[in-house]
């Protein structure tokens, strides 16, 4: 576990090239939650009309690994950062990478129950900002 000064949040907002399939969706979050667990990262991510808005939680080393990953990610464009901070315990401990967006796949899909729903309060803020910049 590490110190409280080395976990840090970082959120960003991201627009994808094109619409993403279904497909192209569950390769993405398998290939982030593989990763994210190799290196200690939980969080959550958005995705809605082309939007993407992501809290990315760990140690600051191994986010900063993701943040590059996800600035060469040719699958999305405007990348937007909004915010890196310290933070003092994670606002999604259970969570490799939680998906919003995707309720009604759950119907047809139950095993991506796991991976699929829930939204907090701090998510809700994180959507809500997505949002606003589509406007």
């Amino acid at each position: 576990m590490p110190k409280p000064k080395d976990l840090v949040e970082l959120t960003y907002l991201s627009e994808a090239v094109s619409d993403m399939s279904f497909l192209g969706l569950m390769r993405l979050l398998e290939s982030a939650r593989a990763f994210n667990l190799r290196h200690g990262i939980t969080g959550i991510l958005f995705y809605d009309n082309q939007q993407f808005g992501q809290a990315i939680e760990g140690e600051r080393a191994n986010v900063m690994k993701v943040w590059k990953r996800i600035q060469e990610d040719k699958r999305h464009h405007r990348i937007e950062l909004l915010e890196i901070r310290e933070v003092a315990e994670r606002s999604f401990p259970e969570w490799l990478l939680r998906f919003y967006g995707g309720e009604t796949l759950v119907k047809d899909y139950p095993v991506l129950a796991g991976m699929v729903g829930g939204l907090d309060k701090h998510s809700l803020l994180l959507l809500n900002k997505m949002r606003e910049a589509q406007v």
